[in-house]
């Protein structure tokens, strides 16, 4: 049985279980009202039919084409008229069968009228509501599922695809070194190696060690620079008490490309890249500090950016914290995410 088969099966057995017990409620109610047992069952049947055929028109039709669509006028008017007429008749069927003799129902059609009708309205009130409440509830799971789903889409492309030029310059510093040293070359090689493979095989969980997270940054920055030399000074900074706990992948890559990317290329001028990590208490905290040009500017878009800022919402909601200060001739990301 497929999962659609499962979750009409599961919807149909509470419906069931939920009119069957109704039905034999308003039985033993009708009870002293009946004279045979085929009168007492014919009675609760036909109260029944106007109780459930007001419920399901108004929750599984009018709900859904006038509420859902926000046209309240044509839904009241609507659901009123049908809860009218439903009370016309059920007061009709419930006089003309026992209620005439009943004080203080008899010669009083009225007030048997607005009997049946406190019973529709609450009855199906009741259940609508209820059907509302259920709606509200898988709307807001599906809506979270989709959103899920829709950023680890993202995130499973941002695993998959390379940058380029990040690769085609790793590749290339490789090369000049394999004349120059190759030992260097050999162990640049063994790091590119090693980012690859997490990028692309190890981060397929949710979460991480923080450890691997730190050793593909570190294997990052030793690669940027091989390849930018002396021109930047770089200053990494991790602190010893980055262990034991976890986080999801990927969340500080894009500040880190982006510290490299856009860092400043004076020639009279320090250029400069500063990464802070440390833990203090429960809090995980990350910095990314680097010079800028007049002309380039590292900007708080792009997919990265954006990614990664879906992402904290869903992975550390209420838990984290993200200042971008830009500054004539700095850029600064701070972060810091609740661990414990």
């Amino acid at each position: 049985m497929n999962d659609d088969l499962k979750k009409l099966y599961k919807y149909k057995i509470h419906h069931m279980l939920g009119w069957v017990s109704y039905f034999a409620f308003y039985m033993t109610m009708y009870k002293s009202y009946s004279t045979s047992m085929l009168q007492l069952f014919s009675y609760t049947a036909v109260y029944f039919l106007f109780h459930w055929s007001t419920f399901y028109v108004i929750a599984y039709y009018l709900i859904p084409k006038f509420l859902y669509a926000k046209k309240y006028r044509q839904f009241f008017v609507i659901s009123s008229g049908i809860v009218l007429v439903e009370s016309v008749g059920l007061s009709f069927f419930m006089y003309y069968t026992f209620m005439y003799k009943l004080k203080p129902y008899s010669g009083n059609l009225l007030l048997v009228f607005m009997s049946a009708a406190i019973s529709i309205v609450f009855i199906a009130g009741i259940l609508c509501a209820a059907k509302l409440i259920v709606d509200k509830i898988r709307s807001d799971r599906s809506t979270e599922k989709i959103e899920k789903q829709r950023v680890e889409s993202e995130l499973q492309y941002l695993k998959a695809q390379v940058n380029p030029h990040f690769l085609f310059n790793a590749i290339n510093s490789i090369y000049f070194l394999i004349k120059k040293d190759p030992d260097q070359a050999a162990s640049t090689l063994i790091r590119l190696s090693d980012l690859l493979r997490f990028q692309l095989y190890d981060c397929t969980v949710e979460k991480i060690n923080v450890e691997k997270e730190i050793e593909y940054l570190r294997n990052f920055v030793t690669l940027e620079e091989i390849r930018k030399g002396n021109k930047t000074k770089v200053d990494f900074q991790v602190a010893e008490n980055l262990q034991g706990f976890e986080l999801a992948p990927f969340m500080l890559i894009p500040f880190l490309e982006n510290t490299f990317k856009y860092v400043s290329n004076f020639s009279g001028s320090e250029n400069r890249i500063v990464i802070k990590i440390w833990r203090e208490d429960d809090f995980f905290h990350a910095h990314f500090f680097n010079t800028t040009d007049n002309l380039v500017r590292n900007g708080p878009g792009g997919i990265g950016h954006k990614n990664v800022k879906r992402r904290l919402e869903l992975v550390y909601p209420d838990k984290h914290t993200l200042n971008i200060v830009e500054r004539p001739g700095t850029y600064k990301v701070m972060l810091s995410l609740k661990i414990a």
